[in-house]
């Protein structure tokens, strides 16, 4: 940038030069004024010095001459007043009678005499006719001059009236009468040469000494000016013209500490403050340029007509150097105006502007552009360019395409999925979307699933159910029960995934019907259970055989009793119909249990505790268990959480995981083994797991077996002794419980079944 040089000041332009003149001329007036008011004063000093001297003098002459005057002596009068005129100093001595008459002169010559009354002698007491008697001192002296050539000084005349004394007109020889108060006036004139000498000596030495202070204080104040303004001020000025010429670095140093110095520092300030500005634009300027440059579109600014004056560096690498070429041509393929051009709307009202234009490129292809536009003006605000951004958006337009083919894609797909799909809300449960699939499973009509809740779609029993498996973000529910439009309620298996719907966290599940298939379970189950009972009745029978035995050695004695003529006592009989009533009640329970897990009944899952269809397995197997020399340890933690279950399925898991071990140990004896069976059965809970563990010390299980045995009809049972529907139902049911089963055997020494379900809270339960 190019700083204009400041011009050198002429020596009058300084302010040194123009503070040391003023303080000159200003010291010239007041010493001239100083000079002329001393001279002056010393002048009326001696003028009134010598008036006292004159008036003195004259009355020291008219006590002289009074003697001779009142002898009337006129000669030695005469010769008085000459002797006294030849005095150094005294220019003359005269004495006038009232009518102007010179009566006696130190000038010979001038006796006789008569002098002009309008004189200025006569003036003061002759005015206008009217003598006055006395006169002050000031009115009775004049100043005159007297001489010529280089003879002429100035004379103070001073007149002193001669009064009538009473010897005057009481003495014969005078004849003035007595009211003539003034005889006369006594003029004495001395010379002011001396007087005017030293006034003259005295203004040479004050204009001299008034110089002299001049010329000291004016090069005092010169040299004050230059030391404490004109160096200072100099140092500041080339600071100043550092600035103006863009140089920050150089700190301005305060010389003084005055308001100079302060000012110094605040243009330090100012400098530094200068220096940061300049750097952050600077720094600006770059960061907007290499924007500018850098900015991954096409940047260019254009003229009034279109013509380009910049472009960035994007635009240079794709389209060349285009500077001074139509915008249209340099990179749009046209022979004219843009149809539609942003550029043109900016300069007709000064706004930004956007447009979409299509290009077709040198392959043949289409190139789409998105044109934004924002005017450049200057200082007046006129708009001077346009500058024009042009973004290539033809991979966006193509994904747009691509995406639209895609959404009419998995449109087709959710559409037609064969399973009802639901998208709804994962807080609010609100239906955003379902397919056609779930509006024909839920009877309900394309458009009225849409806002209505998923939890509708849910039977209350199971609602918490659902919210608590959103809440966790789970994947698959097995057995929910659903509720169609018309009430009639249906079991699915539901699946969900997650994601974001329209900007909303969204759940996509997917129901599949399982009614049918629990329908067929239901049977299967119910033959597997007839088949446990078939293969528990000689158990049973045994189990009842104990009560039946009681009651009828109980009866058996009552009768004997009876026959005998000899009735118990009451604390006998009591203690009999007490067992007989126990042994039937036992009996009542065995019956009922058997009643209850052989009938065919809905399932109802609910929060129960694990041990109580563990602990209703060996009341039906407990006795059979004994009799056939099987040993049966439990270890059931009372403390443990509920689980989600129904009470007779489960108990249906372990009465087959039970009777299997029982047969395993049956198995092993056959083969040899004499040692006593043992069946373990415990639970705990393992990381928020209700864990049950069903072992045996049977002949185990083969290992290429192990894989195999919950499936369906599959048994390593002699046949007639198995259906091998057993440990699949089982597997089945854990499973709808959102539990899981898993089994280690070893071959000849026993198995393990461990069962695991999802602990629930109190709270829920």
């Amino acid at each position: 940038m190019n700083q204009k040089q400041p011009k050198s000041l002429k020596l009058t332009q300084r302010l040194a030069f123009r503070l040391t003149a003023g303080v000159g001329l200003s010291l010239v007036l007041l010493t001239g004024v100083a000079v002329v008011l001393g001279v002056r004063a010393q002048e009326r000093r001696s003028i009134d010095k010598m008036l006292q001297t004159g008036t003195w003098f004259s009355d020291t002459v008219k006590r002289a001459t009074r003697y001779g005057m009142l002898t009337d002596q006129r000669k030695s009068v005469h010769h008085i007043i000459e002797a006294i005129g030849r005095q150094q100093g005294v220019e003359a001595i005269r004495v006038l009678n009232k009518k102007g008459r010179i009566m006696f002169s130190s000038r010979a010559g001038e006796i006789g005499g008569q002098v002009d009354m309008e004189s200025e002698a006569c003036y003061a007491c002759h005015f206008k006719d009217r003598p006055l008697e006395r006169l002050a001192i000031d009115e009775r002296s004049r100043i005159f001059a007297a001489g010529r050539g280089e003879g002429e000084h100035r004379v103070l005349g001073v007149i002193n009236p001669i009064y009538t004394e009473k010897v005057c007109y009481t003495d014969p020889c005078h004849a003035h009468p007595p009211d003539q108060k003034v005889l006369g006036v006594l003029d004495v004139a001395l010379s002011l040469q001396a007087v005017d000498a030293e006034l003259s000596a005295s203004t040479r030495q004050m204009i001299l000494y008034a110089l002299a202070g001049f010329g000291a204080i004016s090069v005092l104040v010169a040299l004050f000016t230059f030391y404490f303004v004109n160096r200072p001020l100099g140092s500041l000025l080339g600071a100043t013209r550092q600035i103006s010429q863009g140089d920050y670095e150089h700190p301005i140093v305060a010389q003084t500490r005055d308001e100079i110095g302060a000012l110094a520092d605040s243009f330090d300030q100012m400098r530094q403050g200068i220096k940061e500005k300049t750097e952050d634009l600077e720094q600006s300027r770059r960061q907007y340029q290499r924007l500018f440059e850098e900015v991954p579109c096409y940047i260019s600014v254009q003229d009034a007509d279109f013509k380009l004056v910049a472009h960035n560096r994007m635009f240079e690498r794709d389209f060349g150097k285009s500077l001074g070429r139509y915008c249209y041509q340099a990179y749009k393929g046209r022979d004219s105006k843009c149809p539609h051009c942003a550029v043109d709307k900016t300069f007709r009202d000064g706004r930004m502007h956007s447009a979409e234009e299509t290009v077709i490129g040198a392959d043949g292809q289409p190139i789409y552009f998105l044109n934004l536009t924002t005017p450049i003006t200057d200082k007046t605000g006129d708009i001077v360019a346009v500058m024009e951004m042009a973004t290539d958006i033809s991979d966006i337009r193509r994904l747009e395409q691509e995406l639209k083919r895609s959404e009419e894609k998995y449109r087709l797909f959710f559409d037609n999925d064969p399973n009802p799909i639901i998208v709804f809300d994962a807080a609010s449960f609100e239906i955003l979307d379902a397919n056609h699939r779930a509006a024909g499973e839920y009877q309900y009509g394309p458009e009225e699933l849409a806002g209505l809740s998923f939890l509708e779609l849910t039977h209350p029993r199971e609602r918490e159910r659902v919210r608590a498996f959103i809440a966790g973000y789970e994947a698959f529910l097995p057995t929910v029960r659903q509720v169609r439009k018309d009430g009639e309620t249906f079991f699915v298996n539901l699946r969900a995934s997650y994601g974001e719907h329209l900007g909303r966290q969204a759940v996509i599940a997917t129901t599949s019907d399982i009614t049918e298939r629990l329908q067929t379970e239901q049977q299967l189950i119910q033959a597997a259970k007839m088949a446990t009972l078939g293969e528990m009745s000689a158990g049973v029978a045994h189990e009842l055989n104990q009560p039946l035995s009681v009651i009828a050695t109980g009866s058996g004695y009552l009768n004997k009793a009876v026959k005998n003529g000899r009735l118990p006592e009451a604390a006998t009989l009591a203690e009999v119909a007490a067992e007989l009533g126990a042994q039937v009640e036992r009996a009542r329970r065995i019956i009922s249990h058997l009643r209850e897990f052989g009938r065919k009944h809905e399932v109802v899952a609910e929060h129960l505790d694990i041990n109580q269809p563990i602990r209703g397995v060996f009341a039906l197997l407990g006795q059979q268990l004994s009799v056939h020399d099987i040993e049966v340890q439990t270890d059931l933690d009372p403390g443990l959480p509920p689980v989600r279950g129904d009470n007779n399925r489960l108990e249906q898991v372990f009465i087959n995981l039970v009777m299997n071990a029982r047969d395993a140990i049956e198995e092993r004896r056959e083969a040899g083994w004499s040692g006593r069976g043992l069946i373990k059965v415990d639970s705990c809970l393992e990381d928020d797991q209700v864990v049950v563990t069903v072992s045996d010390n049977g002949r185990g299980i083969q290992a290429g077996d192990v894989d195999r045995i919950f499936d369906p009809f599959f048994t390593s049972k002699e046949v007639g002794k198995g259906t091998g529907l057993g440990l699949s139902i089982s597997y089945g049911i854990v499973r709808d419980f959102g539990g899981s089963i898993a089994v280690e055997s070893r071959p000849g020494q026993g198995t393990s079944f461990r069962l695991s379900f999802p602990a629930r809270s109190e709270e829920a339960a």
